[in-house]
């Protein structure tokens, strides 16, 4: 039975990606040249293990507690951006909750980041406490405080500052700028070469 729903998880999850892969250019950066999307994708994730330090660290944290696997979303913290021994199981939580790979260590492999990124979708201009997605705008905020706006206040509303970091972002990424933190921001700003100023391999 087991390996049946592995199987139908698979085969499903390739389905939504061949559909996100005819659609990528409209989710975020709908102008984006189609050279550009495909050097964001060749991109390999960075995997996280526990003691980890980084914002991909902070958003990851922020992103199990928006969807209901972990409590703990603060990326100005003294330790926001550190993965914490209390995490590990949570983590292999969600892995087991999207019937992916779980990591024995709760290590964030490429495919957990892939899941994040599909279970997030868009985060844009006006979200935050009142549609309850503070926690995945605090994420956002912290990786756009480390990649492009060290001003930018970590609050959990979506604003006017937030929306500029990200459409800065997008600007010296070349991706189609549109101040959303959808699939095509989402992999620029965590996979490898996100601290570069423009895109590997353009």
């Amino acid at each position: 039975m087991k390996i049946l729903l592995r199987t139908l998880s698979v085969l499903a999850a390739a389905a939504l990606t061949a559909v996100a892969g005819v659609g990528a250019a409209s989710a975020d950066g709908p102008d984006t040249d189609p050279r550009v999307v495909k050097a964001i994708e060749l991109q390999p994730w960075v995997e996280l293990d526990a003691g980890s330090k980084s914002y991909r660290v902070a958003f990851v944290r922020c992103a199990l507690t928006q969807l209901g696997f972990y409590t703990n979303c603060n990326p100005a913290a003294s330790n926001g951006d550190v993965y914490l021994q209390d995490m590990v199981d949570d983590v292999k939580r969600y892995q087991r909750a999207r019937f992916i790979d779980v990591d024995p260590e709760g290590t964030v492999t490429g495919e957990t980041m892939s899941e994040l990124r599909r279970d997030i979708g868009e985060v844009l201009t006006g979200d935050g406490p009142n549609n309850g997605k503070a926690h995945i705008v605090k994420g956002v905020q912290g990786v756009m405080k480390a990649l492009q706006d060290r001003s930018l206040k970590v609050d959990g509303w979506y604003g006017g500052a937030t929306e500029r970091a990200v459409r800065a972002f997008q600007t010296r990424k070349r991706i189609g700028v549109d101040g959303y933190f959808g699939p095509q921001t989402f992999r620029a700003a965590m996979a490898q070469g996100a601290e570069q100023r423009s895109t590997p391999g353009l």
